[in-house]
């Protein structure tokens, strides 16, 4: 179930336009309203057609793609400021993967036609999403280095060190809230529920990661240089 709630726009600053300046300056119409998604409800379906576009203004948000044998994947998670859909539209109208909001989630939505239409005429639109496009193959690029390399305590927690927002920090200790349930975290490292609890205890047992409460983790980058060896 959805619903709709009025957004206010804001006046993109000149020289420094983001993709979500951008959209919203091209998209004025669209961008006056949002959508809103409540947690664990689908923002679209794999191999449904792309009706249309999504730009992420609040909430955490994943990709998730299941194979033939039923076997589930997630592609990290999305932020506010990404857009979601675009390249399926361009890649053949057919959503490749689900979208999936995980906490309480606000998007706007473009139409297909009407994104396809002003892409056509926006070089500095297309400038954007040729950046957006290239942070996420970095990003799935990363992902494929991990599971191919590490064994599933380290890729655990180099995951829950991104999920931290801090690849490199010096902090002695950082602790963050995710909507995120230990499946979902499960499908991201890329292993079973089963797996991923054995290499919660590990992490725990050598005291560089620990989960404090229901979706809350602790992680203590400082003694990681230990672990890594």
């Amino acid at each position: 179930m959805v619903e709709t709630r009025t957004l206010k726009t804001a006046e993109p600053v000149q020289g420094s336009e983001t993709l979500v300046d951008v959209v919203r300056r091209l998209f004025p119409h669209e961008s006056g309203v949002a959508t809103h998604f409540r947690p664990r409800s689908y923002v679209f379906h794999q191999g449904t057609p792309v009706e249309s576009v999504h730009l992420a203004m609040r909430g955490t948000l994943v990709l998730e793609r299941i194979d033939e044998d039923g076997r589930m994947a997630m592609f990290g998670t999305h932020q506010v400021g990404s857009l979601l859909g675009w390249q399926d539209l361009l890649g053949g109208h057919v959503h490749r993967s689900s979208c999936q909001s995980v906490g309480h989630s606000e998007l706007i939505t473009i139409p297909a036609e009407r994104f396809e239409a002003v892409l056509r005429e926006s070089e500095e639109l297309l400038m954007k999403l040729m950046q957006q496009a290239a942070e996420q193959a970095y990003t799935y690029e990363e992902h494929i280095f991990r599971l191919s390399t590490l064994d599933v305590p380290e890729r655990l927690y180099r995951t829950l060190l991104t999920l931290a927002g801090s690849a490199e920090t010096e902090e002695d200790v950082i602790e963050v809230e995710t909507p995120l349930m230990k499946r979902d975290i499960a499908a991201l490292v890329g292993t079973s529920p089963e797996t991923l609890s054995r290499g919660l205890r590990r992490l725990a047992k050598m005291k560089v990661a620990e989960f404090t409460e229901r979706n809350t983790f602790r992680l203590f980058p400082n003694r990681k240089a230990d672990f890594l060896d």
